[in-house]
């Protein structure tokens, strides 16, 4: 096992779930396989979905479950995936009990943090309520010992790293910060050169996936069918590292990949070779 902090993303581990399509997204394998099968890899880190979660908490129990995670050598839990945490229509409702939950969960777990992400919608950007809102969300995150990480998606209000952080940098709490994933931060049009500027200390995590320059048809159905392993596709993404180590940030990484053929391949094929790919542009 690498000294380097690697999360193996939720999707990573899922095997043939149906992500991105319906209300359920949970992986067809069992929580404790995922978990063996990323250590066995040479994971340090585990993410795990708000579906699953559920599941393991039914299953095992928080307690029981953190200990399988320990047991693993599982220095790294992320939650995923908490949006509209700041709208203020009625998807606030629902929301907000995913929010309680997840909370609940990562101070039981001692998560390290929970994915949130932008209006899938497209709703209007709002610096100053965006601020308010992440203020409170990352206070409460603090106090159940956990933070935040947010996710700025092309397909979302708040479509590049840059633009995050002008709620980010203005709300400057020490529970939340900025998640960068190549994907999203190539389909944004982002020049990788420009995250150098970015000030570390708002880099909370890292996510390395790779993908075609283009695409053809939806970008959402890119986003979860489209990626492959590091260095399978076009991106630069030693460029990408590279770029964010020039800020000064040594922080953890997370692999995340999501594609029709890779949901193919068995997961004890999938996960190792996901490791291995990742490792390269990191050793």
């Amino acid at each position: 096992m690498s000294d380097i902090g690697l999360i193996a993303g939720t999707w990573t581990t899922a095997g043939a779930a149906n992500a991105g399509y319906g209300n359920d997204d949970r992986s067809p394998h069992d929580i404790k396989e995922r978990i063996e099968v990323a250590a066995q890899a040479g994971f340090n880190g585990f993410g795990i979905g708000y579906l699953d979660l559920l599941d393991a908490e039914k299953q095992f129990g928080f307690p029981t479950f953190k200990n399988i995670l320990t047991d693993n050598g599982m220095k790294y839990l992320e939650l995923e995936f908490l949006d509209n945490w700041f709208v203020t229509d009625d998807r606030r409702v629902a929301a907000d009990q995913v929010r309680a939950d997840m909370f609940r969960a990562a101070e039981a777990l001692g998560a390290r943090h929970i994915k949130v992400g932008g209006d899938f919608t497209g709703g209007e950007f709002d610096a100053d309520h965006m601020t308010e809102e992440f203020v409170q969300l990352c206070t409460e995150a603090a106090n159940a010992g956990t933070t935040v990480v947010f996710e700025p998606m092309p397909f979302v209000n708040v479509k590049t790293p840059q633009q995050a952080l002008e709620f980010i940098a203005a709300a400057d709490h020490p529970a939340g910060g900025l998640l960068l994933d190549i994907w999203h931060v190539a389909r944004a049009d982002v020049d990788f050169a420009s995250l150098a500027d970015i000030p570390a200390k708002y880099i909370f995590d890292v996510e390395l996936d790779d993908a075609p320059l283009t695409f053809e048809g939806d970008i959402i159905a890119d986003t979860f069918n489209g990626r492959c392993l590091p260095g399978q596709g076009e991106l630069d993404v030693q460029g990408f590292v590279d770029a964010i180590r020039s800020t000064g940030y040594d922080g953890i990484y997370g692999v995340e990949i999501l594609s029709t053929e890779y949901r193919k391949i068995p997961i004890r094929e999938a996960v190792p070779a996901a490791y291995e790919a990742t490792m390269k542009f990191l050793r």
